[in-house]
């Protein structure tokens, strides 16, 4: 679906038409680059939740160049769980090793001199911005990295209604309006606002697309996944 279709689904839904007596878009209670913005967020929310964008193939965002002595890159904003990374050999190409995902804790109980030797990468952290590559990187590679993002294109007020698709499948657009009637029935405006529809709304789509996972979910669900076992 287009924005343009997703927009005209809303206002069917909401009862947001405008009038059969000569109306324009004054009659209408919301704005077309309000509700453009809100399926922007609906979109990112839904990949979020659902971990619906795969991507191991835009260089832009799962490529990295490592240096010699250099130990912690950006990580693209868009990328919000790495599920794999690899290192690669950056002459050639070819694969050196799989990185294994940890965090600082683990690596103090187990390597507690990992800060200060020099060696190549055997594991990596995510952090809320940035991967870490601990220890002290011996040479130049590529980390090639795997895992769950937004929206390359995020769909914003300026987006043209009759171009622009959500990137997700299409089969869950038409679940992404359930989103923008909980934002609309939240606004501060006595003419529209009405919790109840909008939690009635938010509702729908959680059912769908599922509960937000939380700052501390997502940074337990980065790190000390059971690749191998552990020996302590």
């Amino acid at each position: 679906m287009t924005l343009a279709e997703l927009i005209e689904s809303f206002r069917i839904d909401a009862d947001d038409m405008p009038s059969s007596m000569g109306g324009g878009d004054g009659d209408l209670l919301f704005k077309d680059e309000d509700l453009a913005r809100w399926f922007g967020e609906a979109e990112e929310e839904a990949a979020i939740r659902k971990r619906l964008l795969f991507d191991d193939y835009t260089l832009a965002i799962v490529s990295i160049d490592v240096i010699a002595n250099q130990s912690s890159y950006p990580l693209d904003s868009r990328m919000f769980e790495v599920t794999k990374a690899r290192l690669l050999n950056a002459d050639t190409g070819r694969f050196v090793e799989d990185l294994y995902i940890t965090d600082r804790d683990e690596l103090d109980a187990i390597d507690p001199c990992w800060r200060d030797e020099r060696r190549c990468p055997e594991r990596f952290i995510q952090d809320d911005t940035r991967i870490v590559l601990p220890g002290i990187v011996d040479r130049a590679y590529t980390l090639r990295l795997e895992g769950y993002r937004t929206p390359l294109v995020p769909i914003t007020a300026d987006s043209d209604p009759e171009s622009t698709t959500p990137e997700i499948a299409r089969v869950h657009h038409r679940f992404l309006v359930h989103w923008v009637l909980h934002r609309a029935y939240s606004k501060p405006d006595s003419e529209v606002y009405n919790p109840q529809k909008s939690a009635i709304a938010l509702a729908a789509f959680e059912q769908y697309f599922g509960l937000r996972p939380d700052a501390d979910l997502r940074k337990d669900q980065r790190a000390n996944r059971p690749h191998h076992n552990k020996a302590w």
